[in-house]
């Protein structure tokens, strides 16, 4: 097992152009033909969260400025996340001309939808930030444990979308239904709300909510200016590993299947 992730490993190493050029693709062709081009990184979510703190203020009958730094530092996991599972379902798909052409390790384009999603959150995360800190939010040493929070973000995704981009090839009606299961997701995450506003059966789906650790280990020191909570830290380290795990575990039992299903 070992031996065959370091030779995976010297295969990708090996093939870092080809990673860097995948990734720069997926940032070039979403934005090709329009004015702003890739200013959309920065405006669409800012937009997208600017209108839902404004609605969801009213209902809740919270202060706009808090419940904007309350919702933005929590929106900057969540999205990071689904954009990477969602566009990892059509890592193979989109690419089978390119797979069925030249050989290259099938890694590449999962791994290149990652680092792709990551590299857009990071700039969106940027103007955020920078709104979080007019509304309020909070500067602090906290801030600081930010990095590790999206490398464990990266990590549990990347193992997600490995499990995913792998099972679409084999079930394609998975690309419609991951739709639907990424919004019951969404809502059973503490994105918009507390998580202590949430009772009953609901609640007990949102404890065993792998995002929800991750959740907090952003808006503790965006929102509160406060360190992350060990349990919460402790909680997403298991998970990132243990995503990836089986997300390696489950590709490398299809790779050579891949090519054969597309």
């Amino acid at each position: 097992m070992i031996a065959g992730l370091m030779e995976q490993w010297n295969e990708l190493r090996s093939h870092g152009y080809v990673l860097w050029q995948l990734v720069r693709q997926q940032l070039i062709l979403r934005y090709r033909r329009t004015i702003l081009g890739y200013f959309w990184t920065l405006i669409n979510p800012l937009l997208m969260m600017s209108v839902t703190a404004f609605v969801f203020s009213t209902l809740f009958k919270v202060p706009l400025r808090d419940y904007a730094v309350f919702l933005f530092s929590g929106m900057i996991a969540w999205n990071s996340f689904s954009s990477t599972v969602f566009q990892s379902c059509y890592a193979f798909i989109n690419n089978e001309g390119l797979i069925k052409k030249i050989y290259l390790p099938k890694m590449l384009f999962p791994l290149g939808v990652s680092v792709g999603t990551s590299i857009d959150t990071i700039f969106s995360f940027v103007s955020l930030f920078v709104i979080i800190l007019v509304l309020g939010g909070k500067i602090s040493v906290a801030l600081l444990m930010l990095p590790l929070s999206f490398l464990l973000l990266f990590v549990f995704s990347l193992g997600i979308g490995l499990v995913m981009s792998v099972l679409t090839v084999f079930f394609r009606d998975l690309l419609y239904i991951i739709t639907i299961m990424l919004q019951a997701m969404f809502f059973l995450t503490p994105v918009l709300y507390d998580k202590k506003m949430l009772g009953g059966p609901a609640s007990f789906l949102m404890q065993v909510n792998p995002l929800v650790p991750f959740i907090d280990i952003f808006r503790a020191p965006l929102a509160y200016g406060l360190m992350p909570p060990m349990e919460s830290l402790v909680l997403c380290v298991i998970f990132a590993v243990v995503s990836l795990a089986i997300g390696l575990l489950v590709f490398s039992m299809n790779e050579k299947k891949i090519v054969y299903r597309l």
